[in-house]
């Protein structure tokens, strides 16, 4: 893996309309509704999740268990209808559920 681009299209122009660099292989994407951001399951170097501020693309945050961290990509996430838990699936064959809590919260 050499890219570790993420971009964001117009594709009815077919043109890039903003990119970031993430330093890893993205493996998944997610859209965060109620926050107008964009959440990337990513390889290695790091085995993270990664929440992107749209339109800009600005590295937010970036989601560890405080006990634990997947140990191998994170091939697929999911948001639950109320927006309120993420859910991670990895090559490491673990599962994890995540409280979500949006910029500002408690």
């Amino acid at each position: 893996m050499k890219d570790g681009i993420l971009r964001v299209w117009d594709i009815n122009r077919e043109k890039i309309i903003q990119s970031a660099a993430t330093d890893s292989q993205i493996c998944s994407l997610l859209w965060l509704p109620k926050t107008s951001e964009l959440m990337t399951g990513q390889g290695l170097p790091g085995n993270q999740m990664k929440i992107w501020k749209y339109p800009m693309l600005i590295n937010s945050s970036e989601l560890y268990g405080k006990y634990f961290s997947h140990k191998g990509r994170v091939l697929h996430i999911a948001l639950s209808p109320d927006q309120s838990r993420l859910f991670s699936v990895a090559a490491d064959g673990i599962a994890c559920l995540w409280k979500y809590h949006q910029s500002g919260e408690s």
